[in-house]
């Protein structure tokens, strides 16, 4: 919804009606605002809810952006089932368009009965040392009606920063798996982003949602900490704890989901790590500085934010030693280097693995057997090839190279950060006839390996000799061949050129000369 100065009358402004029933709402281009900006909800005749602000508590955001446009959109504000909407300026006035975001959860999603069992798994024993919380999947609170736009990343874990959602505090157990949904889907389709972006969200309950897909257990880089992504795991307070703290039971499973999660990364909850930004537009620390950080750490303490509020930022010192007292033996870990090819391979052509293989007490790994390993379309690994590690801890390995995916290096103990290696495609074409009528078209089939969409460059050579685009048209893929017709309007000679983006580099088939000729007299002159 589009919302203009001419819908303000003073600071507020009129009742919008929303297209349809929404449970969350954000705003994007707030700086067309002079001034802050509150909102409020209610459903139709109903009673409004209190004011809350709109604002961008500083940027929890992925460490590079897409091509998404530099107008960001606020936090998002939980309105749990409303149709109308009102906004408020105060101190200043709105000078120019703002763009409402709405967010409509699945009646099925809005209340789903999870706590029960989480509950129930919570009061059976006492929390042992080293071990997680029931952590519900992204599968039960509706984390597949937003696939990914991408693959997950990993990097390490280092340190883990806690946040709060700025949503309302106000909400029942069964209420959290909608409000999640909702922030996945807001993330996701609002914001731009490739996933939701916290690596885990806790409610006031104690109930812990599964957050970004890639595994609770491994290292995914989050859009959680502009510039500490790549080296921290992320953990959401479902809630705005400003003035109001966050309860006992979302306290002690706070402190034994980070005790278990740092320690399973071989870190202590406890202390400071150096740990290099990445920079960003609300980084507190240019590109490249070292920054020391507490192992458990607020959002504020790296980016210039005031997450996870006054209240809750207040209770991480204690939260420190409830998380040591809760974590597994902190061990030295052995390390797995990997190191990918300088340039994608060529579709069939051998990919050539190289790293090297560090045992925990800092020796060489020599004689270690390692495994690289490839992503699969289920996400689970498969290893593609083996080797031994040489006497300084080395490796070396080839294995022909079908699919660009993620690849890792793995010992029996140990496993490389995963990364991602493309693929160039191998395409051939050729043309059905090399003269048709003018009208007429021409048939292009061919081959491209590993199966992936095909455009035909279609150009058309002038009398000055240049090539001058014509059109560019998508041929019919199935399997791993493509076919394509060409209408050749007028006569003259054609460069037809299949291509595809698909791996990490552009390919292309060998032109197609292609003559249309004009039809005179019922026969084809040359």
């Amino acid at each position: 919804m589009d919302v203009g100065p001419r819908d303000f009358h003073g600071t507020h402004s009129r009742v919008l009606r929303a297209p349809r029933r929404f449970d969350l709402l954000g705003v994007r281009a707030l700086a067309a605002v002079d001034g802050r900006l509150d909102v409020r909800v209610r459903r139709r005749g109903g009673r409004w809810s209190p004011w809350v602000p709109l604002a961008v508590h500083g940027d929890h955001g992925p460490d590079t952006y897409s091509s998404r446009p530099p107008a960001r959109a606020s936090d998002p504000v939980w309105a749990g089932r409303s149709d109308e909407l009102q906004l408020r300026v105060r101190g200043g006035a709105v000078r120019e368009r703002l763009r409402v975001h709405f967010v409509a959860v699945p009646r099925a999603d809005r209340r789903r009965r999870l706590w029960a069992r989480s509950a129930a798994a919570h009061t059976q024993s006492q929390p042992q040392p080293g071990t997680p919380p029931p952590i519900i999947p992204r599968s039960s609170w509706g984390g597949d009606q937003v696939p990914p736009r991408r693959p997950p990343q990993y990097g390490t874990v280092e340190l883990a920063f806690v946040h709060h959602t700025v949503t309302a505090n106000d909400y029942q157990p069964q209420d959290s798996a909608g409000i999640v949904l909702a922030i996945a889907k807001y993330h996701r389709d609002t914001n731009g982003w490739n996933d939701i972006g916290y690596n885990f969200l806790v409610d006031k309950y104690g109930q812990v949602f599964e957050g970004r897909l890639g595994g609770v257990d491994q290292a995914v880089v989050g859009a959680q900490a502009q510039g500490y992504n790549s080296v921290s795991t992320g953990i959401a307070n479902l809630g705005t704890f400003e003035s109001v703290g966050q309860t006992d039971a979302a306290m002690q499973t706070l402190a034994q989901l980070i005790g278990w999660k740092l320690s399973l990364h071989g870190v202590p909850c406890e202390g400071t790590v150096v740990v290099r930004s990445n920079g960003g537009s609300d980084n507190r620390y240019e590109a490249g500085t070292r920054v020391t950080l507490n192992r458990i750490s607020g959002h504020r303490d790296g980016d210039a934010t005031s997450c996870p509020g006054d209240a809750l930022y207040g209770q991480i010192p204690a939260l420190r030693p409830r998380a040591a007292a809760l974590a597994g033996p902190v061990v030295p870990r052995a390390i797995v280097t990997l190191t990918l090819p300088a340039q994608p391979p060529a579709y069939g052509d051998d990919a050539m693995f190289s790293g090297t293989v560090i045992n925990p007490d800092g020796t060489a790994g020599a004689g270690q057997v390692v495994a690289v390993q490839k992503r699969g379309p289920s996400g689970s690994w498969v290893t593609i090839a083996r080797t031994t590690a040489a006497p300084d801890g080395s490796f070396a390995v080839g294995t022909a190279w079908r699919r660009a995916a993620d690849v890792r290096a793995r010992t029996a103990t140990a496993a490389s950060v995963p990364a991602t290696l493309g693929i160039v495609p191998q395409l051939a074409a050729q043309a059905a006839a090399r003269h048709v009528p003018a009208g007429g078209s021409a048939v292009l089939t061919g081959r491209v390996r590993p199966s992936s969409p095909v455009a035909v460059l279609v150009e058309m050579r002038g009398r000055d000799g240049a090539w001058r685009r014509v059109a560019t048209l998508r041929a019919r893929v199935r399997g791993t061949g493509f076919s394509a017709r060409v209408r050749l309007r007028r006569a003259g000679l054609y460069r037809l050129t299949p291509a595809t983006g698909a791996g990490s580099a552009p390919a292309a088939a060998a032109a197609q000369y292609v003559r249309a000729v004009r039809v005179t007299g019922g026969a084809a002159g040359v």
